[in-house]
């Protein structure tokens, strides 16, 4: 784990690779940690530069009792891009982090070379109702409770890469994470993602996109990954992980290594063209820079 101070805030961050690779910002979702990535991390290949922050109120970065807007999330990334010096680097969003990777998106894309959205909030954000929020509450006191919440989002576990014994161990590990997250953390960013919608926005998302589902995720449904899909330029194809689900970076990381290490290694000279025209029609000056 390194440490990185902001004006914002303090980030741990976990890396891999060497630092002359392919640069990767990963961010994880709700109620997790940069370990979610570890078995990820694993697998990947020297040549990517993967950098995978705590993000605010989890792990080990700041505790702090506000600022888990998406915006402010965003502008929490901004300022860690800016600490580690990234330019032209892919951004991936799981789960939660989805929504704060597509808000960074808006608003600083031209330092990004792609986006991936893995199993990611819709674009439309996603709301909460008063009985969730009140169970997401109850389980910041209620170990039971946080465990089977938990282990809903990875189905198919453990992966390849692990044993029944080690996967038991990492599990325990993301529990005692979750439970110690800032309290304000717990019901937050759920509450956040209900005031957070860039459907009318989702026009200047012109950057390569990647969408990732698993079919078995009971957090994300396969109508609402569809409208991302359709309201983002940049994306041309939603690829469903069969017998996956919430969290593939767990359940099959090699699997999601390779979509992701394909995509980000191709050929992107065929969206120029459509970049430069979405560009055009809908005004770069409204991109935050």
């Amino acid at each position: 784990m390194n440490t990185v101070h902001t004006n914002r805030l303090t980030f741990n961050i976990r890396i891999s690779g060497s630092t002359d690779g392919v640069p990767l910002l990963l961010l994880h979702g709700s109620h997790a940690t940069s370990r979610w990535w570890e078995p990820f991390f694993a697998i990947l290949p020297d040549s990517i530069y993967a950098i995978a922050p705590d993000l605010r109120g989890c792990g080990q970065s700041t505790l702090s009792q506000d600022g888990y807007e998406i915006e402010d999330q965003a502008e929490d990334v901004a300022e860690l891009v800016q600490a580690l010096c990234l330019s032209d680097f892919d951004l991936v969003g799981h789960g939660s982090g989805g929504a704060i990777a597509i808000e960074y998106a808006l608003r600083y894309g031209r330092r990004l070379r792609s986006l991936i959205l893995v199993d990611s909030v819709p674009i439309e954000g996603a709301f909460t109702p008063l009985q969730g929020l009140q169970l997401l509450s109850q389980m910041r006191d209620d170990r039971t409770m946080l465990q089977q919440a938990l282990s809903t989002l990875f189905p198919s576990a453990p992966p390849p890469t692990m044993s029944e014994t080690e996967f038991e161990g990492f599990f325990e590990q993301l529990v005692d994470d979750a439970a110690a997250m800032a309290p304000a953390a717990f019901t937050a960013v759920a509450e956040a993602l209900g005031r957070w919608n860039r459907v009318e926005e989702a026009h200047r998302l012109t950057l390569p996109t990647l969408l990732l589902l698993g079919t078995e995720d009971v957090i994300v449904e396969r109508d609402a990954a569809t409208r991302s899909l359709l309201a983002i330029p940049g994306a041309s194809n939603l690829e469903i992980l069969r017998g996956i689900g919430h969290s593939p970076m767990i359940e099959s990381p090699v699997v999601l290594a390779e979509r992701i290490i394909d995509f980000i290694t191709e050929d992107f000279e065929s969206f120029e063209e459509a970049r430069g025209y979405a560009h055009e029609s809908a005004g770069s000056s409204d991109e935050v820079e």
